[in-house]
């Protein structure tokens, strides 16, 4: 198994496949056009429901950047700093042979506002102004696969592992960085961030196990992916289980794990990208929440709440292009109630650019 892995790693033309449970090793055929991550990946998300929607409302903006790194299996002997190969080979004993690890990391801020801008009083029955601020870093291990039925492979399951750290409250800059969008598209301003959720510091805790079952010419030519996932948060800042799954349909798709709106453990990169693919894709992420401090308010102290909805899901869908270095992608997405006396779901847009090096 060891020599597969070394000649596979050296051609750079392989892909590992895998199950939950792991299993046989299965290859993607080989494509010229193929060419494998050195580094990794970049990416930038803007989130926003004025995007084809025209609100300012509940969840109004999120912005993301985050890094995920290539797999760190190569950088136990490929000529990189010294740290990395520290880094690496400390990791790599924490896992069985044949399983590739990432490290990712991110950095972002939600805001959240009421309806209605215009009043500076608080308002009881609306949504608290609030805003989170955070930074996360994550650990990514995909597991080894084995065919299933004639015309599908399983591929090597993604487990994540997110700790994410950040702030809630004024020092989470809700306010400012409205106020300079706002003031420069020419949009009022809200008036009301004075009764915001107060400064809390926030921590959570995230896992989460992606599948993905592939048509053998997914990567060759037109094909689809059925990918589903399942994970739980645990913090001050989200507690919640949740499921979901996303089908995609189109043209040599990324060897990924999906696209996703901006959430913990969201993000994901195959080790190899296509010279270029387009697609399209549909997906929903349904939850079951215990806490969120956006609408339950400070943990040690009073604040502005609302009665939270124990279940929310998110309903999404858009398209990609894509090539060996980028990808752009553009999603549509409308999110359930999230608390009693809510009048309508959210619409909001999300747009994000990824590139791979």
């Amino acid at each position: 198994m060891r020599s597969w892995w070394r000649q596979q790693t050296a051609s750079g033309l392989a892909l590992v496949l895998g199950t939950w449970g792991g299993g046989i090793a299965a290859a993607e055929p080989v494509v010229p056009e193929l060419s494998r991550l050195q580094w990794g990946s970049l990416s930038l998300y803007t989130e926003n429901d004025k995007y084809f929607a025209g609100t300012d409302q509940h969840y109004t903006n999120g912005f993301k950047l985050s890094a995920l790194s290539a797999r760190l299996n190569n950088f136990t002997s490929e000529p990189v700093p010294a740290y990395l190969q520290r880094v690496a080979r400390s990791l790599q004993r924490l896992l069985p042979d044949g399983h590739d690890y990432k490290l990712g990391l991110s950095f972002g801020q939600n805001l959240y506002t009421p309806v209605d801008l215009d009043t500076p009083e608080l308002i009881p029955g609306d949504r608290p102004y609030a805003a989170w601020l955070y930074g996360g870093a994550a650990f990514h291990v995909y597991t080894p696969a084995r065919p299933l039925a004639r015309g599908w492979r399983a591929v090597s399951r993604l487990d994540t592992v997110e700790v994410t750290l950040g702030w809630v409250g004024p020092g989470a800059l809700g306010r400012e960085v409205q106020d300079f969008v706002h003031d420069l598209i020419d949009v009022d301003r809200s008036f009301g961030w004075d009764n915001q959720i107060g400064d809390e510091l926030g921590l959570n805790i995230v896992f989460e196990r992606k599948l993905r079952w592939s048509t053998t010419g997914a990567r060759t030519g037109w094909g689809a992916d059925l990918i589903p996932h399942a994970g739980v948060s645990l913090g001050n800042v989200f507690t919640y289980a949740n499921l979901g799954a996303e089908l995609r349909f189109g043209y040599r798709l990324p060897a990924d794990f999906g696209t996703q709106l901006i959430r913990p453990s969201g993000d994901s990169s195959g080790n190899l990208r296509p010279r270029y693919s387009a697609f399209v894709f549909t997906a929903f992420n349904g939850r079951a929440v215990a806490r969120d401090i956006t609408l339950d308010g400070n943990t040690w102290r009073d604040s502005h709440s609302v009665e939270k909805e124990t279940l929310v899901a998110d309903v999404h869908g858009g398209f990609a292009i894509a090539s060996h270095r980028w990808q752009l992608t553009y999603t549509q997405a409308v999110r359930t109630r999230e608390f009693t006396g809510q009048r309508r779901h959210s619409v909001f847009g999300s747009a994000s650019i990824s590139f791979y090096y």
